[in-house]
This record gives structure tokens, sequence and C-alpha cells, in this order.
């Protein structure tokens, strides 16, 4: 009886004396809670920055590029051309309109489509260099159409060095439905030299 009650003294101290602090460990959780799920984001607005109304979309950061461009050109309607005083033009020389296709992964079947085709002819005396040329089309709210890449858009970026006298020639295409086409704007930034070619007006 005696060495009965003894076992269970010793078991009883035993238990007593657990660390207390595993008690109040906290239960090990998830990384991801429901709340954590990723929400899509907005892309970032192009014009955000800005404060010239001419020049809407923010100029690139080229490497080596230290100074604002120092040839100005003023916007002109979409079917004109942005003329630089260093006779560099830039021009809209065609629009057409379609629907998605592709299937698969990242396609977007049905989606409108418009497709523009754009020159840039150098009429100056020292060569352009087109490798960071970024296209960019605002709606009449601002906001910036979304790029299309579709196979069947057929798309060419501008692209190497043009040299004088020579012109480019490069398509790009954006996700424009009917009823946004009225009013819109293009911004052609194509290097470091030149202010963008800002086009406002409507796509036909």
């Amino acid at each position: 009886m005696a060495l009965a009650l003894c076992v269970g003294l010793v078991a009883c101290s035993a238990e007593a004396t657990t660390d207390p602090s595993e008690g109040t460990k906290p239960a090990a959780t998830s990384s991801a809670s429901p709340d954590a799920s990723p929400t899509v984001g907005t892309a970032p607005t192009p014009n955000a920055g800005s404060t010239d109304p001419d020049q809407p979309v923010v100029k690139v950061e080229r490497a080596g590029q230290s100074e604002a461009p120092s040839v100005t050109a003023d916007p002109a309607d979409t079917d004109e051309p942005v003329e630089y005083g260093d006779d560099v033009s830039v021009r809209i020389d065609d629009v057409s309109f379609a629907a998605e296709t592709s299937q698969g992964p990242g396609s977007f079947p049905g989606r409108e489509y418009a497709r523009l085709t754009l020159s840039i002819e150098n009429g100056s005396s020292d060569p352009i260099d087109l490798g960071t040329s970024v296209l960019t089309v605002l709606d009449a709210s601002g906001a910036a159409a979304v790029r299309v890449y579709a196979a069947e858009a057929d798309t060419v970026d501008f692209a190497g060095a043009l040299a004088p006298g020579d012109t480019a020639t490069a398509s790009y295409a954006f996700a424009i439905p009917a009823d946004a086409r009225d009013e819109v704007t293009v911004v052609v930034d194509f290097d470091g030299e030149h202010t963008s070619a800002v086009f406002r007006g409507g796509l036909d």
C-alpha cells in the first residue's frame, strides 16, 4: 500500500514539473490564410507622375540618359504626322480591327483589338536607337489599353538602329473595344533624345 502511494506521488510530481511554457506556445499556423489569397491588381498607370498635358506618359528611363529630351514636337491628330525640328517624323500609317481567335492559356478568344502600323522617318543626320521603343494607348479616361500578343495580330516592335534617311515600320495591337475607339491618345516613346510622339483623336 505504501509502495503504491509512493509511486503515485512520483507520477504526480513528474506531471507538476513539466515546463509550463509548453502549454502557452502558439500552435503552428500556415503562412497562407484565407485572407492572404492573391488578388488581381491593376496595372500601373502609364501617365502617373506626368504633369505635362502634351506628354501624358512619363518617358522610359534609358541607360546613359541623364538629360531631358532636347528635340520636341507638338501633338498631332491620329491621321497626321508628328514632326520634329530635326526632320524626324512619326505617323500612324494604318489601323485595322479584329477579334482574338487563339485558344489556350493566356488567350482571350473574342476580345476585340486594334492593330496600329506606325512608321518613323529619320530625316536627321544622326542614327536613332529604336531598341527601347515603347508604345502606349490611352482611352478617353486616361487608362492604358492592354497590349495584345496573339499570333493572329502579327505584331512587330520597333528595333535596332534607324540610319539617317531610312524609315522604320512596326505594328502593335491593343485591346480596344469598338465603343472606345473614338477618343484615344497614342504615345510613341522611341528614344531618349526626342520627346514622345503624341497622337490624339479617333481610330478608324
